[in-house]
């Protein structure tokens, strides 16, 4: 009988050496398992079911459950994390539910679907049994690190305690979360000239478990930003930090192109987590029944191996803390150039970067009641969506109409490369062959340092007399040719009057009349006009801003957020500019302050366009506005336009 007792021995440790040593080899291999955090609960109580997959590829993000009799407390909530086990890297994904029972009995939850690297898989079913009482509903605690937990082999060696998401007793949690967790921004450059590209990517890197959440994003004070689209869910790559792997998301990356000169600074981004760890030591007893308590499998490891070799149970609970961490960006300063003066052409308009331009007309010949149509094209890499239209020297025979603009930006170019295209309409007003100017288009190359004119070919047009003529000036002058000598004497009638009852009889008896009613309308008008002077110059100033914000509104019944504040900004400061004439490349707040002061426009005013300027950039940055937030900075910038306009207006009539 002895015999056969240390055969089944020897067999069965030689068994769970081969299960071992196939576990290991198949650590890397894709699983798709269900686990709960009970299979008997109460009717008052709650139970977590958790989907793990181990090592996915290509996973679509969507996991489709079925809980028949239970009802979904909460869930799903979806962890990542990635283990570092001898040299081996794991990745792992959990997606959790809280369930609460609708009636006792036997449930099966059967396993849930998902696509995984273009197939379709499924995770093993679990049995729950509910019972009647209980001792209250509870949630259980999340399992907030999806990864196997630490083992001790036989050697007495542990995995898995060297992972940074593990507390070992005494360990200073703050110290391991300064060095395991923490926001980095990068910047291709630090020093650059106003409108030269700087990229700034902001990276959340981490080596545990946690649930983040970015709560401030900053506002690129001084630059004009355009961001890069993010993967949703974020995709996390490796990097490797003094000789450390972190995962690392990219929460940001923007686009920036510096308005001024000086030493401009980067706010940071703030994130909140919530770190989850695991406590060593802290592990449920097994049951009295439970079969590893058996002293024939005790006597075959030799009683003390085992209960080494199980001393962290797999199958236990263990024990979770979950740390709330807030973290933030360094501060980053970036030194920007002032453009240099010498050398600047006078077609400079503000473009900053490499470009290329054409210009066509539509046609070369017409007629005074047609209308030209002059295209001209800038495209490259470099401050595209701050392109200003380049100057234009038009003949007086031609009336020249304000450029519609049509941008085509290359989606998530890095560098910021496309096109604007300016859409001149010209009206001849009288016939005869005239000669456009070239087109000309300047632009500051920072790689080279200097700047680079573009120039197109003249135009050579021919207009014609159209059908709607204006009445030429007729020469009434003196006639050398006499008229014919009468000599006889003319025969006088008597049958009608000389003067009275003649036209211009009637004429001059209502031209008084006529010139009292004018005086009286004349003097009406200027009553109405003195009196109401400010109401028609708000008339006025309404009209101006309407026109400048045309564009903004249309994105606004459309509810495009971004194109909306981007439009509105750009109204704003295009207005600015072409108000208080100062070019687009040296256009910043102090400059436009200065300005206002100096035509005394006063301090609300100003406190209200810097407020509007303020809230648009912070729209662009910050997540989706409502349609109220988006209407109410439209107004907003309606009326600041309009106060600056009627303010100007006043002060140019009292003069």
């Amino acid at each position: 009988m002895k015999v056969y007792i240390a055969i089944f021995k020897k067999s069965l440790f030689t068994l769970l050496i081969l299960c071992c040593a196939a576990f290991t080899a198949t650590a890397q291999e894709f699983r798709f398992t269900t686990h709960s955090s009970a299979n008997v609960i109460a009717m008052d109580e709650m139970v977590r079911v958790q989907f793990l997959l181990e090592n996915p590829v290509n996973f679509s993000g969507q996991i489709t459950p079925v809980f028949k009799g239970f009802t979904v407390v909460q869930g799903p909530e979806m962890m990542q994390s990635t283990s570092y086990v001898n040299g081996k890297v794991s990745n792992y994904l959990a997606v959790s539910y809280v369930l609460q029972p609708q009636a006792p009995g036997h449930y099966t939850i059967p396993g849930a679907t998902a696509r995984v690297d273009g197939k379709l898989v499924r995770s093993n079913p679990i049995n729950i049994e509910v019972v009647k009482g209980g001792a209250g509903a509870q949630i259980p605690q999340q399992q907030a690190q999806p990864q196997p937990p630490p083992r001790r082999g036989f050697g007495g060696e542990v995995y898995g305690e060297s992972h940074p998401g593990v507390i070992r007793k005494g360990e200073d949690v703050k110290d391991k979360l300064r060095k395991n967790i923490f926001v980095k921004v990068d910047v291709d450059k630090t020093s650059v000239y106003e409108g030269e590209q700087i990229t700034a990517t902001y990276k959340l890197y981490t080596r545990l478990p946690t649930n983040s959440n970015v709560t401030k994003v900053p506002a690129f004070k001084g630059f004009s930003a355009k961001d890069i689209e993010l993967p949703n869910p974020p995709r996390a790559n490796e990097e490797i930090v003094n000789g450390v792997p972190f995962n690392v998301f990219v929460i940001r990356k923007t686009l920036l192109f510096p308005l001024q000169s000086g030493e401009l600074e980067l706010d940071p981004a703030e994130v909140d987590n919530q770190v989850h760890f695991v406590k060593l030591g802290a592990r449920k007893k097994r049951a009295a029944n439970d079969p590893f308590n058996d002293p024939l499998f005790r006597d075959a490891f030799g009683g003390g191996a085992f209960d080494d070799f199980f001393s962290d149970d797999p199958f236990a609970t263990p024990e979770y803390e979950v740390v709330p961490y807030k973290i933030q960006s360094p501060i980053v300063k970036v030194t920007v150039k002032p453009l240099p003066t010498a050398g600047r052409p006078a077609s400079f308009n503000g473009a900053v970067g490499k470009f290329t331009m054409t210009a066509q007309l539509d046609k070369n010949e017409l007629s005074t009641d047609d209308a030209l149509t002059l295209k001209v094209n800038v495209a490259g890499q470099g401050n595209v969506n701050l392109l200003s239209a380049p100057p234009l020297n038009i003949p007086p025979a031609f009336e020249k109409y304000d450029p519609t603009v049509t941008d085509n930006i290359e989606k998530n170019s890095n560098p910021l490369s496309g096109s604007r295209q300016f859409q001149y309409a010209l009206m001849p007003q009288e016939k005869g062959d005239y000669d456009l100017p070239p087109v000309e288009f300047s632009y500051f190359d920072p790689a080279a340092q200097a700047y680079k004119t573009l120039t197109s070919s003249p135009f050579t047009i021919h207009v014609t007399q159209g059908k709607q003529t204006k009445k030429e000036r007729e020469d009434f002058g003196v006639n050398t040719e006499l008229a014919n000598i009468h000599s006889n004497a003319q025969n006088w009638s008597k049958s009608s009057p000389f003067f009275f009852g003649k036209p211009l009889f009637w004429i001059l008896l209502l031209l008084p009349l006529l010139g009292i009613a004018g005086l009286a309308w004349y003097r009406r008008r200027e009553n109405f006009r003195s009196s109401n002077a400010a109401l028609l110059r708000h008339k006025h100033a309404n009209r101006v801003a309407l026109k400048r914000l045309e564009l903004a509104a249309r994105y606004l019944k459309e509810g495009k957020d971004k194109a909306f504040y981007e439009e509105t900004s750009r109204a704003i400061w295009g207005y600015l500019s072409h108000k208080l004439k100062i070019p687009m490349a040296t256009l910043t707040k102090q400059e436009v302050q200065d300005k206002l002061a100096a035509q005394q426009v006063s301090g609300a005013t100003m406190h209200k366009l810097l407020e509007v300027t303020d809230r648009c950039e912070m729209a662009l940055y910050a997540p989706a506005s409502s349609s109220e937030h988006r209407q109410g900075a439209y107004q907003e910038a309606v009326e600041v336009i309009s106060a600056i306009e009627d303010e100007l207006k006043s002060k140019a009539a009292g003069k």
